[in-house]
């Protein structure tokens, strides 16, 4: 086992000197020094180097991904340290599930592992599903480093595919980042060609920022999901979620039903080879947990009880904490779930990470301290549109505008919560970054729609509406607080990148959309999903037959973007019916955005890609096509 450094290991690599454990725990350990070579006597001859035996080499793949099935990730890079991460399978080494296992590490400069930065051993814990959470720190800056774990099996040692990452650039050096955003992957019935095309693909890439669904709790909610055998997925305990209580839609309640769904979308070949080449920087958003879900509550039977048939609220703070537990030990991200905490306290994701001159990114958690949906879901209320009972439709989605703003300026929900939004704003306010770089989970453009601007809409219904108020639409008091705060701080190049909505925009930001000013406050980037059924097929499932508003659904896929463009002059760029993800280019004086838009995922075989880019220059917040 890989235990100690040589000493030629320890004068090439001698940065790397302390290293911690981050598996929700205080637990701290160290790189072994060298060994002191024995002191020679007269007649013993050259004295061996101390050390350990030489690298075993590195497993072939099959057996590799048979003991190491969710491979290895990285993540969360700063400039002296990246978290790595792996997992072992206990029964494949001939271990009980309530064994902890030992693996050995090791980081280098080179693929090859002969540059070796630092090396030691750390335990994959049971109570973490052995999942493997470490942190190297007293790395060099910007630096494209290799590693990998390995395991005693049968006295052979197997170890993991040699994985890539890299540092952040160092405190105000000055060089351009580049990264790639994503989100939604839902792999129910759905093929991953975006995460396939951008392994092809191979660009020189900081690292890959996710946005939020990287799981979907549910596995055969008809609404978005169809599946295949081979991308099914079957939950040990699972909640039934349908109406009717007729198990048509079964989603995750518990920590194995959590773990069980990570363990299955890591397993995917594609998604393993993405994160064994890039670093990742992941935070949530409500599939993680459930569908349009707030702090601990869900949303699925939209305040009907399926079994009284009378109003249930769906607070679950187990549910929660469990799927909070399981991110926590499945992502590679460097902060720790506190086991025995009170939610929200288990989990704060929120955080902020700098890459050199030109970048600090601010990641939130727009799910753990948001208010309730302003529109109940249960009673009907005609005057916002929602004309029948416990339904999304005119609680969530298709709000009717004039009414939810007179009522939103009175209530002002948050979507941030008070800690979260002055960490946000004084962090924002004090950087010096040429980008302020918002990693935002919902989308915050206003998305207003004149459903008169679609064909064969009734006059009656013929009104403004939000899509989609589960956004930040629907929290748009504290979005106006937000921007004008940063507004009147002069931060400027605020770049925002968001996820969620499975379609790629590209809008300029104002204090007030209806009068906007002449300089934007910044841009937003919002990208497809990697996967999940387009905003375009969501529309169509949605609104169901017999509704007024089912016109809309039935011309959606033929006006929407022209009527969305119409609608809000601040968007630049829409196109509902996508899937892909976005890869930004930032320098000094320019971020260059691209969208790249890939095929059905409903397909086996993908049918080609094709890429729109934009530009924002610096000082401008203004969005331009290329």
């Amino acid at each position: 086992m890989l235990r100690i450094l040589r000493r030629r290991d320890f004068l090439t690599g001698a940065l790397a000197s302390v290293v911690y454990v981050a598996c929700g725990s205080t637990e701290r350990g160290g790189v072994a020094p060298p060994q002191a070579p024995p002191e020679p006597t007269p007649d013993a001859g050259p004295v061996p180097e101390a050390g350990p035996p030489p690298l075993a080499a590195t497993s072939p793949a099959e057996a590799s991904h048979d003991v190491f099935p969710q491979g290895v990730a990285s993540g969360d890079p700063r400039p002296d340290r990246v978290l790595l991460w792996t997992r072992v399978e206990p029964a494949k080494v001939s271990r009980a599930e309530a064994d902890d296992i030992e693996l050995g590490w090791v980081i280098a400069n080179d693929e090859a592992l002969e540059e070796i930065v630092a090396r030691g051993t750390v335990t994959a814990k049971a109570s973490a599903d052995h999942t493997v959470r470490l942190v190297p720190t007293g790395l060099p800056a910007g630096k494209v480093l290799h590693y990998r774990f390995e395991v005693l099996k049968d006295a052979a040692t197997i170890t993991t595919q040699v994985g890539r990452t890299k540092t952040a650039p160092a405190a105000g050096a000055d060089v351009p980042v580049a990264f790639a955003f994503c989100a939604c992957q839902d792999m129910i019935g759905r093929y991953w060609h975006a995460w396939k095309q951008l392994t092809d693909d191979q660009p020189d890439l900081d690292f890959v920022l996710f946005l939020g669904d990287y799981i979907y709790e549910s596995v055969n909610d008809p609404r978005f999901q169809s599946t295949t055998p081979e991308r099914a997925i079957s939950l040990p305990d699972g909640m039934d979620t349908s109406a009717a209580q007729d198990k048509s839609r079964i989603a995750a309640a518990t920590l194995a039903d959590y773990r069980t769904l990570y363990k299955t979308y890591r397993r995917d070949p594609v998604l393993r080879e993405v994160h064994r080449l890039w670093p990742f920087v992941v935070t949530w958003d409500d599939h993680e947990f459930a569908d349009d879900c707030w702090q601990d509550h869900a949303t699925s039977f939209n305040e009907l009880d399926p079994v009284t048939k009378g109003f249930t609220d769906e607070k679950s703070t187990s549910r929660r904490t469990a799927a909070n537990r399981a991110f926590s030990e499945f992502q590679p991200l460097d902060v720790a779930y506190k086991e025995g905490a009170s939610f929200p306290a288990d989990l704060q994701i929120y955080r902020k990470l700098s890459f050199g001159k030109h970048v600090e990114l601010f990641l939130t958690d727009q799910r753990s301290y948001r208010s309730d949906h302003l529109i109940p879901e249960g009673p009907t209320d005609v005057a916002v549109g929602k004309l029948t009972a416990n339904t999304i439709i005119g609680s969530r989605y298709f709000v009717r505008k004039s009414v939810f703003d007179t009522r939103e300026a009175a209530a002002k929900p948050t979507l941030l919560g008070a800690a979260q939004k002055q960490w946000l704003l004084d962090g924002m306010k004090a950087s010096t970054a040429t980008w302020k770089v918002w990693g935002n989970e919902v989308q915050l453009y206003e998305m207003a729609l004149v459903l008169g601007k679609l064909p064969r809409v009734p006059d009656l219904v013929s009104y403004t509406v939000y899509i989609n108020a589960d956004q930040w639409d629907g929290y748009r008091s504290e979005r106006a607080e937000v921007l004008s705060t940063l507004a009147a701080a002069n931060v400027d190049n605020l770049l925002v990148c968001t996820g969620d909505i499975h379609s790629f925009y590209a809008a300029e930001l104002h204090v007030d959309f209806a009068a906007p000013k002449p300089k934007p406050i910044g841009v937003e980037y919002v990208t497809a999903g990697i996967s999940s059924a387009s905003l375009r097929a969501l529309v169509e499932k949605i609104i169901p037959e017999g509704n007024i508003l089912r016109p809309v659904a039935e011309s959606w896929a033929v006006a929407a973007d022209a009527a969305l463009l119409e609608t809000n002059p601040h968007l630049v760029y829409a196109d509902t019916d996508a899937y892909g993800y976005a890869v930004v280019k930032v320098d000094a004086t320019r971020a260059e955005v691209v969208f790249v838009q890939t095929s059905d995922p409903t397909n086996f075989q993908p049918q080609g890609t094709t890429r729109h880019a934009f530009v924002t220059h610096v000082g401008t917040n203004k969005v331009t096509p290329l």
